[in-house]
């Protein structure tokens, strides 16, 4: 069997930037799974073209033509003949007896002919009482494998959408990050300068460094960390060979939500096909059920049969030979109503029923627990995309308060103020709010697309939100205070 074609890879400019929209739609088009469950899909529908083809007749021919040979053996003479040779005193093997000819004397018996046989068969079932219930199980089972496609588009969509999000991440870690490094290297440079002064110790300087080997360590997560979030999203683009991909746009919030809870789950129960799926498993084992009760149900089929049979040649037994070919046809038909119907299996069949009764029973339970799992699903999001709403306003606030502190500390440390603990707590102050913005506004959007995906609706556009957030991290770098300040304490 032949392997399936090679996907192409996808063209190193579209990786390079890549929005989301883009990225959802390579990976419904790509990805290997979603077109696995396309093709279930598929083939449920053929499948079920089959049921319905049980409506019609089925018509079969049959052909066989070929050369037989006989060759038999008797243990007395006359057996081929019927002539009853003991009344001739002077029979001898081979010779006439009264003119009669040898070959009735013989042993031997040898047919050599040609033969044809056709055979001609069409039935039809009239009557059928699994046809019924087993097309509707074609067509629930359909449903069941357009939900599974369905749901693999949502999911992929989805997880597709998450790598995303923990890729801008991960990225906006490593830009901070290295501004929070250069901050330490120059605060470190700071401080050994004023050692050189005399009015810092050997103290200081070791704090410092214990804070830049801090930030080192996380610029050094946040790269593995996003090594692992494009190979993540590069499998979701079935492009695994893939080396860098970056999102064309950094991290901010993707908008806001604006449906009430309670639109948000009616709208859900409608959308999630998780449950339609859990249903039509239940319809299928109901259906099923019927299918296996079927058997005390007489069967009605009309069977009509054609058969024919051309004989060319004829036994040959010994002299005198006939020169001419015999020919011989015969014709066989038969038309006859069919009532087929079983009594007493055991039990099996109604005990298959009874299993068939108890999962459609448990399918069931099934959906109304995929019901709550779904309205649970709402809830939780739609807390954290109200909250998270308010902890990213809180957090970027956060970020500008301890960017601006650790500048003051820094001021005041250069002008002989305050100590280099005041200065390095600014600086874990300022780590720590990076960080937690960061995280914050990561599950804010990761809520915002959960969401989506739960109920089937959008977030919606937020341009008060974006100016309200700003963009904290483009002050988190202290490069030209620190600059100038290291240059003034120098002169």
């Amino acid at each position: 069997m032949g392997e399936a074609p090679p996907v192409p890879p996808i063209p190193p400019v579209t990786l390079q930037r890549l929005d989301m929209d883009t990225a959802v739609q390579l990976a419904q088009e790509r990805n290997p799974v979603i077109q696995e469950k396309y093709q279930a899909f598929r083939a449920s529908q053929d499948d079920l073209g089959s049921d319905y083809a049980t409506w019609w007749p089925t018509v079969s021919l049959d052909f066989n033509f070929g050369n037989y040979n006989q060759n038999s053996y008797y243990n007395y003479a006359g057996a081929n003949s019927g002539v009853d040779t003991s009344i001739y005193k002077d029979y001898t093997d081979g010779a006439s007896v009264s003119g009669l000819p040898s070959y009735l004397f013989a042993r031997n018996y040898t047919s050599s002919y040609l033969q044809g046989v056709q055979t001609l068969d069409v039935n039809w079932k009239l009557y059928d009482p699994a046809r019924g219930p087993q097309i509707w199980k074609g067509k629930y089972q359909v449903k069941e494998a357009g939900s599974d496609y369905i749901i693999s588009r949502r999911d992929y969509s989805l997880m597709t959408r998450q790598a995303y999000v923990k890729l801008q991440r991960t990225l906006a870690s490593i830009v901070t990050g290295r501004q929070l490094v250069e901050n330490d290297r120059l605060l470190l440079q700071l401080a050994d300068s004023r050692k050189r002064l005399g009015v810092a110790s050997q103290l200081d300087v070791a704090k410092q460094i214990t804070v830049l080997r801090t930030d080192e360590v996380n610029l050094v997560n946040a790269k593995r960390d996003s090594l692992v979030a494009q190979a993540q999203l590069a499998q979701l683009l079935n492009d695994p060979r893939s080396m860098e991909i970056k999102p064309s746009e950094a991290l901010s919030p993707l908008g806001s939500w604006s449906s009430s809870l309670q639109e948000t789950i009616d709208s859900a129960l409608e959308y999630r096909q998780v449950i339609v799926k859990n249903l039509s498993r239940m319809k299928q084992n109901e259906l099923q059920a019927e299918i296996d009760l079927a058997i005390y149900r007489p069967t009605i089929e009309l069977v009509n049969s054609l058969y024919w049979t051309k004989n060319l040649g004829y036994p040959n037994s010994g002299e005198p030979y006939i020169v001419d070919t015999g020919r011989s046809d015969l014709w066989n038909s038969e038309s006859v109503l069919q009532i087929k119907l079983t009594g007493f299996d055991g039990g099996r069949a109604r005990m298959d029923a009874a299993a068939a009764r108890k999962r459609a029973a448990a399918a069931q339970l099934a959906a109304r627990q995929s019901t709550n799992s779904v309205i649970e699903e709402v809830r939780e999001y739609f807390a954290q995309s109200t909250d998270g709403r308010e902890a990213v306003l809180v957090a970027s606030g956060r970020v500008q308060a301890a960017s601006s502190a650790l500048k003051l500390q820094s001021q005041r440390f250069n002008a002989g103020y305050g100590t280099i603990t005041d200065v390095v707590q600014s600086q874990q102050d300022l780590t720590e709010a990076v960080s937690s913005y960061i995280e914050q506004l990561a599950d804010y959007n990761l809520a915002l697309v959960n969401l989506a995906r739960a109920s089937g609706l959008s977030y919606q556009d937020d341009p008060d939100l974006l100016a309200q957030v700003g963009d904290p991290l483009s002050a988190v770098g202290l490069s030209s205070v620190l600059q100038r300040a290291q240059s003034d304490s120098e002169n």
